[in-house]
């Protein structure tokens, strides 16, 4: 998922419940081995109320009033490597016991924020929480509450949140009770929202007493929606995200693997001494992609809330969209189904300043029409029709360990923000 704005894909791809395909599926596990930088993760269904989610990631992350408690253990949080920062759901936070406190400006006004993501917006106040993943504590984070309760001032006539009509606040929207973003940046906008003349329209101050109005204001990189990860007391500068290979190339019933935190801190998050790919980014995050030989050069990212391979392929007859089959099984989403499947396929990946490596990735669309009804987990995904990027979503992390830098922290011999693998 992306933050345009800097920069997820906020448009969940659905699967109805009777797609195609007759062989059994298999819970595929590799169990983390428990340690304080070790958080497991599950690609499952997602919360109950989402009503089925594919190729998405999951954790469960534990949030406490500052300070001490109450505190609530949410699980099926969207484990993001292309946003920055943690974003829970109100009414989840709420059913948990748990009531977070909007921050406030030098005037008393509250921090509300509309975060604009390729497929939508999300508005709710900022507030500050202690956050806990697996032994790592991070103290005051401040974090968006999505407010799909309408509790908070409403977005202001002129912001996106309200022109496009889009904003996804609801666990239905997300298919999640949130999203944690663990990307290579350690706030959601950064100095772009610090001192800007004037101030851009994401962070708002909101009066709560009539008349009530919302302005944008600039906030303090410390006061932003940041990713609870660069502010941990050590294991601070990145992650690993590490999923086992899937069983059957029709789709596997749940994935299960781990996250780690820290990157060469200890030895269970080492960097290989050699065959690493490490691929710098840019101010946006990126680095370059060039599909297929083509020669046109595309900003490119490794995003685990992407669910697809998602990518343009405007020029090959043999890839077109799905269309809606005449049975009741269906996909949504904008997927590829090659005329001959599964198409083999490449993209050439580039990094961006001095690590500038380049790789060479093969991989494979499938026809969606032919995986098993029951899966969540799939390989060979594609899909993206009119994107001007390239996206190596959630299929790419299967039977990969995928490393992100954090912008300007030291890993080993190498310096955020970037991807390996």
């Amino acid at each position: 998922m992306r933050i345009t704005h800097l920069l997820v894909v906020l448009a969940p791809c659905l699967l109805c419940a009777c797609i195609g395909g007759s062989k059994g599926t298999a819970t595929n596990t590799v169990p983390p081995t428990p340690t304080v930088n070790t958080l497991a993760v599950v690609v499952d269904a997602g919360p109950v109320a989402a009503g089925g989610a594919i190729n998405r990631p999951y954790v469960t992350v534990k949030v406490c009033v500052p300070g001490g408690t109450p505190c609530a253990n949410v699980d099926h949080v969207l484990l993001d490597t292309g946003s920055w920062g943690l974003r829970l759901v109100r009414s989840v936070l709420t059913a948990s016991g748990v009531t977070l406190a909007p921050s406030t400006d030098a005037q008393g006004h509250t921090i509300e924020e509309c975060a604009s993501f390729a497929g939508g917006e999300t508005w709710g106040p900022v507030a500050l929480a202690d956050v806990t993943l697996a032994g790592e504590v991070a103290s005051k984070v401040p974090v968006q509450v999505l407010d799909d309760t309408n509790t908070e001032p409403a977005p202001p006539a002129t912001s996106t949140c309200t022109t496009s009509g889009s904003v996804h606040n609801q666990v239905t929207d997300l298919l999640a009770n949130g999203i944690l973003g663990v990307g290579v940046f350690a706030q959601d906008c950064g100095t772009a929202c610090v001192n800007a003349s004037p101030a851009l329209e994401i962070y708002y101050g909101c009066t709560t007493t009539a008349p009530v109005a919302c302005t944008a204001v600039n906030v303090a990189a410390s006061g932003q929606v940041t990713n609870p990860v660069a502010l941990f007391a050590t294991d601070n500068n990145g992650v690993i995200v590490d999923l086992p290979s899937l069983q059957n190339a029709n789709g596997d019933a749940t994935v299960q693997g781990q996250i780690l935190f820290g990157l060469a801190t200890q030895t269970d998050n080492a960097l290989p001494a050699t065959g690493l790919t490490v691929l710098g980014a840019d101010a946006s995050g990126d680095f370059t992609a060039t599909y297929n030989g083509g020669t046109t050069v595309l900003p490119a990212l490794i995003d685990s809330g992407t669910d697809e391979y998602k990518f343009d392929d405007l020029n090959d007859p043999n890839m077109p969209v799905c269309s809606v089959p005449t049975s009741a099984a269906q996909w949504v989403g904008g997927y590829y189904c090659p005329l001959v499947a599964p198409e083999s396929v490449f993209a050439v990946n580039t990094g961006v300043g001095v690590n500038n490596a380049t790789s060479t990735v093969n991989f494979a669309i499938a026809d969606p029409n032919s995986f098993v009804a029951t899966a969540t987990a799939f390989t060979n995904l594609g899909g993206g029709r009119s994107t001007t990027t390239f996206t190596w979503g959630m299929p790419f992390f299967y039977g990969r360990k995928i490393y992100i830098g954090i912008d300007q922290k030291v890993s080993g011999s190498f310096t955020g923000p970037f991807y390996a693998y």
